[in-house]
């Protein structure tokens, strides 16, 4: 029996480097997780800056509200961004103002219901309102608007209508 001289051995042959690509499967499973998730995050935010977009216009412009009238139209249109015209197209006086007082919640609602009734009598009244009675308008309004829109629920309650 011979030994083999080290002459008649192969050269070490290394092994490739590993490549990155083709990726494992994990990998295309978390990039697609990781789109899906980015994706409704931006659908999410965009809804929700949508949503709001006509609460924060009514805000902004009520530094501009000098009336009651013009508050109160400028709660109107408000309410048209959010609620089906046929819902908030025929109210008035006291409808309206419950209408306004049933968005809010019921603490709220009693808080503010004096108020309603007190610019209900100034809303045809010859003579302008007073001052103090336009700013409580105006406190409420923003109040209003900012915990009465946008609406918690899709269907509005008017006084027991839907």
């Amino acid at each position: 029996m011979t030994t083999p001289s080290l002459n008649d051995l192969n050269d070490i042959v290394a092994a490739p480097a590993a490549s990155w690509w083709p990726l494992a499967p994990g990998w295309y499973v978390l990039a697609l997780v990781s789109i899906a998730l980015i994706t409704l995050i931006a659908v999410a935010v965009r809804r929700y800056t949508r949503r709001r977009r006509a609460r924060r216009a009514a805000i902004n412009a009520l530094h501009d509200a000098m009336t009651l009238s013009d508050i109160n139209l400028l709660l109107k249109r408000a309410c048209y961004a959010y609620y089906p015209e046929p819902i908030v197209a025929h109210l008035s006086g006291k409808a309206w103002h419950d209408f306004l007082l049933a968005q809010l919640s019921a603490n709220a609602g009693d808080d503010y219901a004096q108020l309603l009734t007190e610019v209900a009598r100034y809303n045809f009244a010859p003579r302008p309102a007073p001052s103090e009675l336009t700013a409580d308008y105006l406190a409420f309004a923003r109040y209003w608007l900012r915990h009465a829109l946008p609406p918690k629920h899709d269907a509005a309650v008017v006084g027991g209508e839907q």
